[in-house]
């Protein structure tokens, strides 16, 4: 966060009370026309590489009303056999001195629900991608 960007303008309430809900550690700073959100240690389901990865998100400055794209983690994560997921294998972002690795999963921008979807939904659906396991 810069001087200017406070956590409560960054995001909202209710994705506030949502992270620390679920014990969730994070870091929430605007960068390169993103919120991006840092959540470590997030748990990854069984069938990779890896029990917990970082968690980045690069919200749209209008979140909750539009609709996020894409997930990226770090370390890089792998398949069990070492492959790496389907359309998970760029490495595109830096943030915080690292390089991030791109889940390329695109959410049905038309069914994205602005003032109901937030955060919570958000985590859902990343979490459903991860346990396809894909």
């Amino acid at each position: 966060m810069t001087a200017a960007d406070t956590l409560e303008e960054l995001l909202a309430e209710e994705d506030v009370k949502h992270l620390k809900d679920k014990g969730h550690v994070f870091d929430v700073q605007r960068e390169e026309g993103f919120i991006c959100v840092a959540i470590r240690n997030f748990p990854l389901p069984t069938g990779y590489n890896l029990q917990t990865t970082d968690l980045l998100l690069r919200l749209p400055l209008n979140f909750p009303l539009a609709c996020p794209d894409m997930f990226w983690t770090f370390p890089h994560v792998r398949l069990a056999n070492g492959a790496y997921p389907k359309a998970a294998d760029v490495l595109d972002v830096q943030f915080q001195g690292r390089q991030w690795q791109r889940w390329s999963r695109h959410p049905d921008v038309s069914s994205w629900r602005p003032g109901t979807d937030n955060l919570k939904t958000f985590l859902g659906t990343i979490r459903r991608e991860l346990q396809k396991g894909i």
